[in-house]
C-alpha cells in the first residue's frame, strides 16, 4: 500500500509459532473491530499460518502473509506496515496476553483526534495487572528503560516495549523505524517524541500467555534476552536522539 490508505483500522498480528493462540487471538479481534482488516505475519515453522489461512477462507478481510525472509519481530510489523490498507493501524501480539476486546479503547485517542500514537500500557494505576506474574528482571527492565526514555524526551513514557499500540499511517511512514528485531519498540518511541507526535498512554489489562513460548524464551534465556535488549535500548535511545542513528 502506498501513502495514502482509507478510513478505518488495519490490526498487524505479528507472531513466531503462535499455533496454541493464533485462532482464538483473530475470533476475539474480529468480535471486537468487526469492520478491522487482520494482518497476520508468521515467521515462524509451526501450523500458526495454516491455522490463520483455514479462518481466513471464511474471513475475507484477514491476510496471511508467511514471512519466509523473516529478520524478527521489527521486520514483521514493517511488512504489517507494508500491508495496511487503513490510515489508523494496531500492532497486537498474538499470545493473547493482551486483551482484542480493548483495541476500540487504544484507538480512542487517534480516532479523536487527540493523538498520533497510542500505547497500551502495563504499568499504569489504572492497568490491570493482577493476572500476571511479571518477573524481577521484566519489572526492573522495564521501568529502567522508561526512565531512560522519558528523561531523554519531551513526554512521560510509562511502557514502551509494550505489544500494544497504535499509530496513524502518517506517524509510522515518518517514524520510519529501522530495527527489525526488539529495539524497534524504544526506537519508535524515541522517534515519535522526536518529531513531535503526540503519544497517548493507555492502561490496559494484562494477562499470562495461554500457550506458547515468549519471545525471550524461559528459563536462563529469559532474563539474559530481557538484559541484552534492555542494554542495546539505554544505548541507542541516544544515538537515535542525538540524530545519529
Amino acid at each position: 500500500m502506498g501513502a495514502t490508505g482509507r478510513a478505518g483500522i488495519s490490526v498487524i498480528v505479528a507472531c513466531y509459532n503462535e499455533e496454541k493462540n493464533i485462532g482464538q487471538c483473530l475470533r476475539r479481534a474480529m468480535d471486537a473491530v468487526p469492520d478491522a482488516q487482520l494482518i497476520v505475519v508468521h515467521g515462524g515453522k509451526d501450523r500458526t499460518a495454516d491455522i490463520a489461512e483455514d479462518i481466513a477462507r471464511h474471513h475475507t478481510r484477514i491476510n496471511v502473509i508467511r514471512n519466509k525472509d523473516d529478520r524478527g519481530k521489527g521486520h514483521a510489523v514493517k511488512v504489517g506496515v507494508e500491508n495496511a490498507t487503513h490510515d489508523v493501524m494496531v500492532q497486537l501480539d498474538a499470545d493473547l496476553q493482551f486483551m482484542p476486546e480493548e483495541i476500540p479503547k487504544l484507538v480512542r485517542p487517534i480516532l479523536d483526534g487527540k493523538a498520533d500514537l497510542a500505547f497500551g500500557c502495563r504499568f499504569m494505576e489504572e492497568s490491570v495487572v493482577e493476572n500476571y506474574k511479571f518477573s524481577f528482571f521484566r519489572t526492573v527492565g522495564n521501568h529502567l528503560v522508561n526512565w531512560w526514555i522519558t528523561l531523554l524526551g519531551h513526554q512521560t513514557f510509562h511502557d514502551i516495549t509494550t505489544g500494544f499500540k497504535a499509530w496513524t499511517r502518517k506517524a509510522i511512514q515518518d517514524i520510519a523505524f529501522k530495527d527489525d528485531r526488539f529495539i524497534y519498540e524504544a526506537e519508535i518511541a524515541v522517534r515519535a517524541d522526536l518529531k513531535g507526535y503526540r503519544i497517548a498512554m493507555v492502561p490496559i489489562t494484562y494477562s499470562n500467555r495461554l500457550g506458547g513460548i515468549s519471545g525471550h524464551g524461559r528459563g536462563w534465556r529469559e532474563p539474559f534476552s530481557i538484559i541484552w535488549t534492555g542494554a542495546k535500548i539505554l544505548f541507542f535511545a541516544p544515538l537515535i536522539r542525538l540524530s545519529l542513528w
